[in-house]
């Protein structure tokens, strides 16, 4: 998974690179994880190739990690924090061009 974002227009863009499917009774959640705020859901991913979602700035500002787990279909609700395994993760760079 490859995961870009433009703070211009606060959007993440999310591109599967690989041939993960996850099975139809389960979602992709992403997440955002902070030692200071614990774990902020960004949003439950749909199975398309390529995807944008819409997130304040202040939700990726001062992360270090984000993380993609396995959950219920529909995902858990932000306050709970993953459930299921967490099967993507990598830190968050900023890049300024």
């Amino acid at each position: 998974m490859l995961v870009t974002f433009d703070p211009v227009h606060r959007k993440p863009t999310l591109q599967g690179v690989g041939g993960y499917q996850e099975a139809s009774v389960k979602s992709l959640q992403m997440w955002a994880l902070s030692a200071g705020k614990g774990q902020q859901s960004l949003g439950v991913l749909s199975q398309e190739k390529l995807l944008r979602l819409t997130v304040a700035k202040s939700q990726v500002n001062t992360v270090p990690i984000l993380a993609i787990s396995l959950e219920p279909k529909g995902g858990v609700p932000s306050e709970r924090g993953p459930t299921g395994p967490v099967l993507f993760k990598g830190a968050l760079i900023q890049k300024s061009i």
